[in-house]
């Protein structure tokens, strides 16, 4: 988590201005006390998920008639993983303290998927004139009993 710290004291201060209780705000707007006070002391670590979180700030912040966004901005600041982390660490097995970076230039990856796409088309050209041609070509050279061949049309325009 970021060390940005999270201006829970204007909520409180706001709150007890207009002469709340921390019960009837959480009766009024749905919200858990203990949430509501971390909110108020800045432990952002005791709130739950951002996406619930977000919602009970917001619903906060409109009871005590504050613009929400500067709060919500403040808290998604807060909670932001610090820089570099990332949610699937690829490590070396045996080795759990050294991350590897699995991020390659992007000439390797635009590489990667320029090859992948020329293989599924050399596999789609291989299984077509390797399975679909013949079998086509082997229907094309069959006659069933009780055929009759025709002759081409004429046409009216061709001189005869």
């Amino acid at each position: 988590m970021s060390t940005a710290l999270f201006p829970g004291t204007v909520l409180k201060e706001r709150r007890e201005l207009l002469g709340h209780t921390l019960g009837s705000v959480s009766r009024e707007i749905h919200v858990p006390i203990e949430y509501i006070e971390a909110f108020e002391a800045g432990r952002i670590d005791k709130t739950p998920g951002r996406a619930y979180a977000i919602g009970f700030l917001r619903s906060y912040c409109r009871f005590l008639d504050l613009d929400p966004d500067p709060f919500c901005d403040q808290y998604l600041l807060c909670t932001r993983p610090p820089k570099g982390s990332h949610p699937f660490k690829l490590t070396r097995r045996g080795d759990e303290s050294s991350p590897v970076d699995g991020s390659y230039p992007r000439w390797v990856n635009e590489l990667i998927n320029w090859g992948t796409v020329c293989l599924i088309i050399l596999i789609s050209w291989l299984a077509y004139t390797v399975v679909i041609q013949p079998v086509a070509e082997s229907w094309k050279s069959r006659v069933e009993a009780g055929a009759v061949e025709i002759e081409a049309p004429v046409h009216f325009n061709e001189e005869l």
